[in-house]
């Protein structure tokens, strides 16, 4: 099946769903004619047909009508979700959950171990073509939804394919570690202010400071060990900042961090399955 003759349904459409179709339309790989929507908010069906120029319809309908079905709700919703959709024919549907912390045996304990399931960790750059995808396929996952999956999800950004015992991990480095990078952003930026710089310009300094160094390891291939060993020169600045790094034990703590959201991964995914 062509990508353009997928016909996509969303089963909620909030922020993280909105992210994925404005990619999808930029690169127009599906008319909108194609794509429909069910949300519970009345007020809110209304102004996203408005605003998207797409279609809500009922769980039924879209079930019915579509080829691949992204799940988009939130975990403590997606239970009732999926005894609705256990009570409709799944036969060569193909099912995309966006959903945290919830394991590809959760939905095939509703759906089905015969039903395809691919398991997305999409993050917030994506709004702007930087994103960085994880996937993770269930085990009757086709040639053909690994396929459209590239192709949905490689026009948010990159993507990396994963086994799915590693996703807790990944939500923590990709799914959330943009808060943290944009925390760390505006705690530089509010240095700078503090000594005198606008934060218009404090701001713009530290985000493009993340951003060159970022792209100097993607574009230039050159690895972080590298990058430190030509930057950290005896004596100098650079090297002054890593002293006080070491001193207060950043990396160790850092890391830390990004271990507590892959704990509450792992903690959502175990409340589902008790």
């Amino acid at each position: 099946m062509k990508i353009s003759d997928v016909r996509i349904g969303f089963v909620g459409f909030g922020h993280m769903a909105q992210v994925i179709f404005r990619a999808i339309d930029r690169s127009k790989l599906v008319p909108h004619s194609q794509i429909l929507f069910v949300r519970r908010d009345s007020k809110k069906i209304k102004e996203t047909e408005q605003t998207f120029r797409i279609t809500s319809t009922s769980l039924e309908n879209l079930v019915g009508t579509c080829d691949l079905i992204l799940l988009c709700v939130r975990p403590s919703q997606v239970s009732s979700i999926l005894e609705d959709m256990a009570l409709l024919d799944l036969k060569g549907k193909m099912i995309v959950s966006i959903l945290a912390g919830t394991k590809i045996s959760f939905f095939q304990r509703y759906l089905g171990v015969e039903v395809e399931i691919l398991r997305v960790m999409p993050n917030l750059p994506a709004a702007v073509g930087e994103g960085m995808t994880l996937l993770s396929y269930g085990p009757n996952s086709s040639v053909e939804l690994k396929s459209l999956a590239h192709l949905l999800f490689g026009c948010m950004g990159e993507i990396a394919e994963l086994h799915e015992d590693l996703m807790d991990i990944g939500c923590g480095m990709s799914g959330s570690g943009p808060g943290f990078v944009f925390q760390l952003i505006e705690a530089m930026a509010r240095l700078g202010e503090k000594k005198g710089i606008s934060y218009q310009d404090s701001l713009k300094i530290s985000a493009q400071t993340f951003l060159g160094a970022a792209r100097l390891i993607l574009k230039g291939g050159i690895l972080p060990v590298h990058l430190i060993e030509q930057i950290a020169t005896p004596k100098g600045t650079t090297e002054a900042g890593f002293e006080k790094m070491r001193e207060l034990q950043l990396e160790k703590n850092f890391q830390s961090v990004i271990e507590a959201s892959a704990a509450r991964s792992k903690a959502i995914s175990d409340n589902l399955n008790q």
